[in-house]
């Protein structure tokens, strides 16, 4: 035990360092990137800006996810209003990809569960990310959520092709992804997010097709 504590330890002070060192780098070569591209009259170099800026986004996103995987988030906790938040989780994407359609229902309205927002902004973030990837960005997402019991049951359906046999039995591995550009650590996150809020994350097939995805909290 104390030899994995030891690991683990040494696994977040990696990390820690990974984003101090990569962080001021990514920054500097964004902000240069502007200044660049405003001087720039070429009308055929533009595209090769807006290219640059989306790899850049996913070195951050890489980065991001390693270190909340490795390191030890307790963060506080309070109150939040889920709907809201789901509400504002709809305009963001809704903005950034206007072909997938997100529906959303409550039972009941105003629903509040303990939780740490920031989190919850990411792992429902990440289940709409990977729903809309698995549509090509285009379909239809279907959000419920409704309380059970002692806890709140939120669940993402989307209109994909679903799941495959191999997929569903590599599910929740570490670096395990489908995508040519994924890092594997996506559903891991999730995953990991729910269990620190004493809950739970689940990934399946649905018998009328697609994909579904249920998050439960503790009230």
């Amino acid at each position: 035990m104390q030899s994995k504590a030891i690991y683990e330890q040494t696994l977040e002070e990696i990390a820690a360092a990974i984003a101090h060192e990569v962080k001021n780098p990514l920054t500097m070569v964004g902000f240069n990137l502007d200044i660049l591209e405003a001087s720039d009259e070429r009308l055929g170099t533009h595209k090769n800006y807006t290219m640059i800026r989306k790899e850049l986004r996913k070195i951050n996103a890489l980065m991001m996810d390693f270190i909340y995987l490795t390191g030890n988030h307790q963060a506080e906790k309070e109150g939040i209003l889920l709907d809201g938040l789901l509400d504002e989780i709809e305009e963001d994407f809704g903005v950034a990809m206007p072909n997938i359609s997100l529906r959303i229902t409550y039972t009941p309205k105003k629903m509040f569960v303990y939780a740490n927002e920031n989190s919850i902004r990411t792992l429902f973030g990440n289940i709409v990310k990977n729903a809309a990837e698995a549509m090509d960005y285009e379909g239809e997402i279907q959000i419920t959520a409704e309380i059970k019991e002692d806890c709140m049951e939120v669940r993402f359906k989307d209109s994909g092709p679903g799941l495959s046999e191999c997929a569903r039995e590599k599910l929740f591995k570490e670096h395990f992804t489908t995508k040519s550009m994924g890092s594997g650590l996506g559903l891991s996150i999730c995953k990991k997010i729910a269990k620190e809020h004493g809950g739970d994350f689940t990934l399946e097939n649905d018998e009328d097709g697609g994909c579904v995805a249920t998050v439960r909290l503790r009230m």
